[in-house]
């Protein structure tokens, strides 16, 4: 069986990072703040429910997400944490996490895996670039297109 792979984004995808008022000042003073603060996108107990779910019928769940534009190592190594920290306050469950230099082409992080793989991302650049399957865009809403993947097994 082929293996399916969700590759998930995190700012504006799932962490609604880009509400978080001042948070492009916060960047810039390089303050983890807004990757602290923000709220989850979506009602966390459906989210959490919707991907427990999916990892059950066989989805392999990745993060895969940029670090701050311009940044030096010290507050990549602050932002990796507070995105980790993030995660495990919502409860997100994942299988492997890549917390990458902005910029990064995301697909060279799973394209190792192989098999078929969906991104969840706002970028539509990001998704445009996308060659490893299909994409889910995060400007609407995730969860019913994530709910259609459980009905069809």
């Amino acid at each position: 069986m082929e293996k399916k792979i969700l590759v998930f984004d995190m700012d504006g995808t799932l962490a609604d990072f880009y509400g978080v008022e001042g948070w492009l000042d916060d960047l810039k003073a390089k303050s983890v703040r807004p990757y602290a603060t923000a709220k989850c996108m979506y009602d966390e107990v459906e989210l959490v429910d919707i991907i427990n779910t999916l990892k059950e019928i066989g989805w392999y769940i990745v993060i895969t997400s940029w670090l701050a534009k311009n940044s030096t190592k010290s507050y990549d190594d602050d932002v990796r944490q507070a995105k980790k920290d993030w995660l495990e306050k919502v409860g997100f469950p994942y299988d492997e996490i890549h917390l990458v230099k902005y910029g990064t082409t995301k697909a060279n992080c799973t394209r190792k895996h192989g098999g078929y793989q969906i991104l969840v991302d706002d970028n539509a650049q990001v998704r445009k670039g996308w060659t490893l399957g299909d994409t889910i865009n995060a400007n609407e809403d995730i969860l019913e297109e994530l709910k259609k993947l459980i009905n069809r097994g």
